[in-house]
């Protein structure tokens, strides 16, 4: 019997909040960097990324507006998300919940579990293992590796690789499905001293 492991990840569309620890391992050639930190979401759309590594930076977002701030830089960019900017398909580019992002990254990539031995254990991680490959090459990663708690079903862990060599990894740690978090853990109000760069990642 085949299982469509699409339908497993319907658990994130119905996630009130989550928490987690991550780390994002990049490798380009010789040269490597890595990134570690806490994570947070609430629906619909409030995501805090906060970074040990590198120290201080942070990512957060109410829903209406995204927040990059780099501490090295002490800058920080402002992103309106209710900008109706479109894809190539003529989607929405913002989504305000985790449940249609998902959905969106198996539309973009052919999907299959990566052999019968299924669910196995990886890295101490009992999972499921999909294997997904870029249905057109548009750029950006063309394969990606899934790992998906066989328990939960939250995704544990992402590989992805581009046609360059590039490979990114990353891993979540200790989540937890509907924790209780405060409203005020995704607004941020920078300081007078930090530069704010309007709509770094579109224009209208």
């Amino acid at each position: 019997m085949t299982l469509d492991p699409h339908p497993r990840l319907l658990v994130y569309e119905k996630m009130g909040t989550y928490s987690a620890q991550f780390q994002i391992t990049t490798q380009d050639g010789t040269s490597s960097k890595a990134m570690s930190g806490s994570c947070a979401y609430k629906n619909p759309g409030k995501i805090r990324f906060s970074f040990d590594a590198p120290a201080g930076n942070l990512i957060v977002s109410d829903g209406r507006t995204l927040w990059v701030y780099i501490a090295r830089l002490n800058a920080a960019g402002k992103q309106d998300l209710r900008l109706q900017k479109k894809d190539e398909n003529g989607k929405n580019i913002f989504l305000d919940t985790a449940g249609p992002g998902v959905s969106r990254l198996f539309r973009k990539y052919h999907y299959r579990f990566d052999g019968a031995d299924q669910p196995r254990n990886e890295d101490g991680m009992n999972v499921f293992v999909l294997q997904m490959d870029q249905r057109e090459k548009t750029g950006g990663y063309e394969k990606i590796k899934l790992l998906v708690d066989s328990s939960s079903f939250l995704i544990r862990r992402a590989i992805a690789s581009d046609g360059q060599g590039k490979t990114s990894t990353l891993t979540f740690r200790n989540g937890e499905v509907n924790p209780t978090l405060e409203g005020k853990l995704f607004q941020y109000d920078p300081p007078e001293s930090v530069r704010v760069v309007a709509n770094p990642l579109v224009s209208e």
